[in-house]
């Protein structure tokens, strides 16, 4: 099992529409109102809520609220996090804004396919 956190601004769009070929994720908000998409349903996690993103369910999250969103994600099996370490070296080589094409790639690697935009933060 991988264990992080985000910390998610005020009016912040997350990852791009995707799915996951190998895991389940689950994201525990303890700080703010996160808005989930499942499939082509919306909702909103508030802080103690959970959110459970089954793998093979194309899934998307956001921040569109004034205030700033923190959540602890769960994602089981292990392995992702060669995925964040990969992007993450990725996006600290560059002087300007990443590749989505580039990123997509490196996601695409480790089993996580993009299949639409992320969800619109106003302001982002």
């Amino acid at each position: 099992m991988t264990i992080g956190e985000a910390d998610m601004p005020p009016m912040s769009s997350g990852p791009s529409l995707h799915v996951h070929s190998r895991e389940d994720e689950i994201g525990l908000v303890i700080e703010g109102v996160l808005t989930v998409q499942l499939g082509d349903e919306r909702f909103e996690v508030p802080a103690g809520g959970i959110a459970f993103l089954a793998r093979g369910v194309p899934h998307a999250f956001a921040n569109l609220t004034a205030e700033r969103v923190r959540v602890i994600g769960l994602i089981t099996p292990s392995g992702l996090e060669g995925m964040f370490a990969e992007t993450g070296e990725y996006v600290r080589s560059l002087s300007g804004p990443p590749d989505p094409i580039h990123v997509a790639a490196i996601a695409e690697r480790y089993g996580v396919k993009t299949i639409g935009p992320p969800i619109d933060a106003p302001g982002s």
